[in-house]
């Protein structure tokens, strides 16, 4: 990804495909809303673009780049989106990335017992949030979560509720 092509990302304004973060210091909340694009149909995290669209990048180390990476590995089943560095004119950097979805389901920071999910709010479908759930190790897929949310894990059957369409959490 080149200044352009940022730039021109960034114009379209944040969505259900594309999160901006300030800096990697909200990079919890950012693994979040990788692993719902993971169970969705995938997007981008900019890291130093504020939530009004100015970019603004960071200073990048690899310091940077492992924590960034150690949070990462808090989604379950293992994911491994692209991660691309753009350097901008005052030296700073955005970090973007570049999440292919549909492949789910993944959970983030969670165990068989006590995990957590991903879901979509329905008075905001385009912005990601997370709920803490009990799951069944047997049946990831159907959790318990609160009235109101969707989530868009694949159940036994899919065919139900259509293949790219939220499930109601029950």
């Amino acid at each position: 990804m080149n200044i352009q092509e940022l730039e021109a990302l960034v114009d379209k304004g944040e969505s259900q495909r594309l999160e901006f973060k300030q800096s990697t210091g909200q990079r919890t909340n950012a693994a979040r809303a990788v692993c719902a694009m993971l169970n969705d149909i995938g997007g981008c995290v900019l890291f130093g673009v504020r939530d009004n669209g100015t970019i603004v990048g960071q200073d990048v180390t690899d310091q940077t780049l492992r924590a960034l990476s150690s949070e990462l590995s808090r989604i379950e089943p293992p994911a491994f989106p692209d991660i691309e560095t753009v350097q901008l004119k005052s030296g700073a950097t955005v970090i973007a990335l570049i999440i292919s979805g549909g492949g789910g389901p993944y959970i983030f920071d969670g165990s068989c017992t006590h995990c957590r999910t991903c879901c979509f709010r329905e008075n905001d479908p385009g912005r990601p949030a997370l709920v803490s759930t009990a799951c069944n190790p047997g049946s990831i897929g159907q959790c318990i979560v609160p009235q109101g949310l969707y989530h868009t894990r694949k159940m036994a059957t899919p065919s139900r509720f259509g293949r790219n369409r939220p499930i109601p959490c029950t």
